[in-house]
């Protein structure tokens, strides 16, 4: 029963294949040869209590629809179920207005369990496995408008963050939402149209200047083939599963990235 103390928390719902995704994710990086090598793993996925993050954030909601609530929710079942940890499988949940709110619910009430920190998991690699400053930024509006990307990859410590033109934010925002081609609509597979548009705005920031591109969202890499660039493509999400596995199971995670 001990190794059943070491079971993985990941709050997906926001949006549904990212945190399938997430989960697919540690599972592919974890030398395994049977099942029972495997991480303990639960993904819970509750995206109707969830509001969605980029409409809390953009449209002055109010404090009562804060995602935050919906996410503690989610992070209390995972507690009852076990969970000594769990990860919020979306980028713009990171924002302070939600994610300060949820680390303090659960530091307040969910005692031996900690809330991990994807975006602050992202910062730690880029800071210590790539000497890359110049780092272009894809992203929801909500993620965009809210800066929390400053907040980790901070201007006083050398990053310069290249952001979309705000016309072509809106794009890739289109490419995520869009209720005909988007991916939150259209996940699996992701539309040729969503493909496009998140291609074609990578191959703009590395014309402006980029030297690596973060993908700050976690549904952006369902329509990004990583390799199809001269450029590393940054997903916090990966980094984040493989760091859960080096901090539960470090004899197990596979490769490098």
């Amino acid at each position: 029963m001990e190794k059943l103390n070491k079971i993985i928390g990941v709050i997906g719902g926001v949006g549904p294949f990212a945190g399938l995704d997430f989960v697919s994710k540690i599972f592919s990086n974890t030398i395994a040869v049977k099942d029972q090598d495997h991480l303990n793993c639960i993904l819970i996925s509750c995206p109707s209590v969830i509001p969605d993050r980029t409409e809390f954030l953009l449209e002055n909601k109010k404090e009562e629809e804060n995602p935050a609530y919906g996410i503690f929710e989610c992070a209390k079942r995972l507690h009852l179920s076990g969970a000594c940890c769990a990860i919020v499988a979306c980028n713009t949940a990171h924002a302070d207005k939600i994610f300060l709110k949820v680390s303090n619910m659960v530091k307040d009430s969910l005692p031996n369990f900690e809330l991990l920190n994807m975006l602050k998991i992202c910062e730690t690699y880029v800071n210590k496995k790539l000497a890359i400053k110049e780092l272009g930024l894809l992203a929801t509006l909500g993620t965009y408008k809210s800066k929390v990307y400053h907040e980790y990859l901070k201007k006083e410590d050398g990053y310069n963050l290249i952001e979309p033109q705000d016309p072509a934010q809106k794009e890739v925002h289109d490419a995520i939402y869009n209720k005909n081609f988007g991916i939150k609509v259209f996940s699996n597979p992701v539309k040729k149209e969503a493909v496009q548009i998140i291609k074609t705005q990578i191959e703009a920031l590395v014309n402006s200047g980029a030297k690596a591109v973060v993908l700050g969202c976690t549904e952006l890499p369902l329509a990004v083939e990583k390799e199809a660039f001269p450029i590393p493509i940054i997903d916090p999400a990966l980094i984040a599963a493989r760091y859960i596995i080096e901090k539960y199971a470090p004899e197990k995670l596979a490769g490098v990235i």
